[in-house]
């Protein structure tokens, strides 16, 4: 009888001793940073490099020449401060995100996003899937330059679907790819990061959302 406690009890140790392990956040750091000066308005960007891709660390914040704009506060008729333009740049339609590219910066394929979260240490397998995958991942994607630098911001989305508004400020950060949804027309895929989760979801979303970009590069 006591044999039988004592390995109950040593079970529930290692048990518990696994699952503490499994909660340790891992540290990635990117393998380069730098720079980069937009020459359109003289906003300077920084980015990490992961894998052979380069990921700008800041949202943009250039008025596109096609599509809309907003900001986290709605209309850009609502003004926001220089301070909170840098922290979550603007919010941008699909043609819009398309717009604000460079020759040297894209916007992120689905490939693209695939790619950085098996660099932070997404399964292949969980890359593929939708919804809500990749332990730790959301939270890697929103450390600042003490841990992953990506600098991933919740600044919310916005629509006009009856009225124009903004919504999950603070709450919810989500990113546009390049990549439409084939099996539904008017939506592309998209990465989405909550405020305290620690995964990051992959979802379709329609074009007319109003959300956040990150721009990225080959590295040279």
């Amino acid at each position: 009888m006591k044999y039988t406690i004592l390995v109950l009890a040593l079970a529930s140790v290692l048990l518990h001793a696994c699952k503490d392990e499994k909660k340790v956040l891992p540290v990635v750091k990117p393998a380069a940073t730098g720079t980069w000066i937009d020459s359109r308005d003289g906003s300077v960007y920084h980015w990490v490099r992961y894998g052979n891709l380069e990921w700008m660390s800041e949202n943009m914040r250039i008025l596109p020449k096609a599509g809309s704009a907003a900001t986290f506060k709605g209309s850009l008729s609502e003004e926001i401060s220089e301070e909170e333009l840098q922290r979550y740049g603007y919010l941008y339609d699909f043609t819009a995100a398309n717009n604000v590219a460079t020759e040297e910066w894209r916007l992120p394929s689905d490939k693209d996003w695939q790619t950085l979260e098996n660099c932070l240490g997404m399964s292949e397998a969980e890359m593929r899937q939708t919804g809500w995958r990749g332990d730790f991942i959301g939270t890697l994607m929103m450390q600042d330059e003490s841990g992953s630098g990506l600098n991933m911001k919740c600044g919310g989305y916005a629509h006009d679907l009856g009225g124009f508004g903004t919504r999950r400020f603070g709450v919810d950060g989500i990113y546009w790819s390049s990549t439409a949804d084939e099996t539904t027309e008017g939506y592309a895929w998209c990465r989405m990061l909550t405020f305290n989760k620690d995964q990051v979801r992959r979802e379709s979303m329609t074009t007319k959302r109003y959300m956040s970009v990150r721009l990225v590069r080959n590295t040279k």
